[in-house]
């Protein structure tokens, strides 16, 4: 880990909600997986949503602390369209 912290010269404290952010992200993939795999199907639940959302807000927020627009764009974007899907999912009854 120290090694990690001098090569790329990381501010661990100033990291962590990027690093959050990006944890969730990837975690809503493998939910998604797992999900998926115990249906037989391709499945998408309000779980993953909801996962996606707090990331692409912690990820949006990351952007805005290291000044990049491009990354706060595109994830306020996905957080608005996550929270769409959220809402659609949630009132919409589940496939039997």
């Amino acid at each position: 880990m120290e090694q990690l912290t001098q090569i790329f010269r990381i501010d661990w404290q100033a990291e962590a909600i990027g690093l959050i952010g990006g944890v969730l992200f990837f975690g809503s993939w493998m939910l998604q997986a797992w999900e998926s795999r115990r249906a037989g199907r391709s499945v998408v639940s309000s779980r993953f949503f909801v996962i996606r959302s707090l990331a692409s807000a912690l990820l949006a927020f990351e952007g805005l602390r290291t000044g990049s627009f491009s990354v706060f764009a595109v994830m306020a974007a996905t957080l608005v369209l996550m929270l769409y899907n959220l809402r659609l999912s949630l009132r919409t009854p589940p496939e039997s």
